[in-house]
């Protein structure tokens, strides 16, 4: 490329002078593509891009959280509102992440279930 562009030698016979980088740039751009190049069908494994979940999608969610929805890392609903902002462009990347490879990780199939009593005082397992 140098050659071509900052000649040392004037009097060389493999240098053609008028020769630009833009003249190179557009030859090497002609020969590079293919005209008649057609795109591969998506294979049946390959899964939609419309089925991912969208960052506005995780933050509405974050932002309507009830206050009652606490999780195994016991982080309080106003904190994960008010943070929403910020935890929904990573929380959507790694839900479409796990979409698209089919790994679903096991802290995610944890639970933690905690009985909310209907009455004061409990007197049979029925009141809770």
């Amino acid at each position: 490329m140098r050659q071509f562009t900052k000649p040392r030698d004037k009097g060389d016979p493999h240098l053609s002078s008028g020769l630009t980088a833009e003249d190179l740039n557009r030859h090497y751009a002609a020969v590079s593509a293919d005209s008649k190049y057609v795109a591969p069908p998506d294979k049946q494994t390959v899964s939609c891009p419309c089925c991912y979940v969208t960052e506005i999608q995780v933050f509405r969610m974050l932002d309507h959280l009830r206050p009652t929805a606490t999780g195994l890392d016991h982080l309080p609903a106003w904190f994960l509102r008010l943070g929403a902002p910020v935890f929904a462009a990573p929380l959507a990347q790694l839900f479409n992440q796990s979409l698209s490879h089919g790994i679903v990780p096991q802290q995610w199939k944890k639970a933690c279930i905690t009985p909310i009593p209907k009455v004061a005082h409990q007197a049979k397992a029925s009141d809770i």
